[in-house]
């Protein structure tokens, strides 16, 4: 479904090229820097982050569609630049733990059935010190029933933006930026 939804689309997720960037220099990763992204799509944020820092990167997708566009996207861009990708679900990749430097999911939660355990997943393979990137739904307001059940989704579903960021905390990580698209 993501694959004729998402086609004509340079990013598979609502954000903006210009909060992409943003996100981007924000990291300020290191020489040398490993990076994982779980659902990556396309891989526009990989390619630009090689471009960026000339990190190695791991793109993962369950679309053979995105990983073909991801991988010749990466040719035409980074071709000299390590990018390998996975064509499997993201809770089944079975990369290295606390490998990476940067380990990011951006609006793909629902892999591990939300913020919580799309946290404890990334996690995983962060570095002691790594950065866990995560693009999560969020409420900003409370939502009216109505709209609940004619999306058929429950309140629990998303939390709030505040509700987010305190997932992240009690399980003993140090936000250190919001950006809110």
């Amino acid at each position: 479904m993501f694959d004729i939804t998402h086609r004509d689309r340079v990013l598979c997720n609502p954000t903006s090229l210009a909060k992409l960037q943003e996100i981007i220099e924000i990291l300020a990763l290191p020489d040398g820097a490993r990076v994982l992204n779980i659902a990556c799509g396309k891989a526009e944020l990989l390619v630009r982050l090689v471009e960026r820092y000339g990190c190695s990167a791991v793109g993962v997708d369950v679309s053979p569609y995105f990983i073909r566009e991801a991988r010749e996207r990466a040719a035409e861009r980074a071709s000299n630049a390590g990018i390998d990708f996975h064509e499997v679900d993201g809770a089944k990749y079975d990369g290295s733990p606390e490998s990476f430097d940067a380990v990011m999911c951006l609006g793909a939660s629902w892999i591990w059935e939300g913020d919580l355990g799309t946290l404890k997943a990334l996690a995983r393979w962060a570095r002691p010190g790594g950065q866990i990137l995560v693009g999560e739904p969020f409420w900003r307001r409370e939502p009216e029933e109505a709209y609940l059940q004619a999306e058929e989704v429950l309140r629990e579903t998303f939390g709030t933006h505040f509700e987010n960021v305190q997932t992240g905390i009690r399980l003993g990580l140090t936000p250190l930026c919001s950006i809110v698209s």
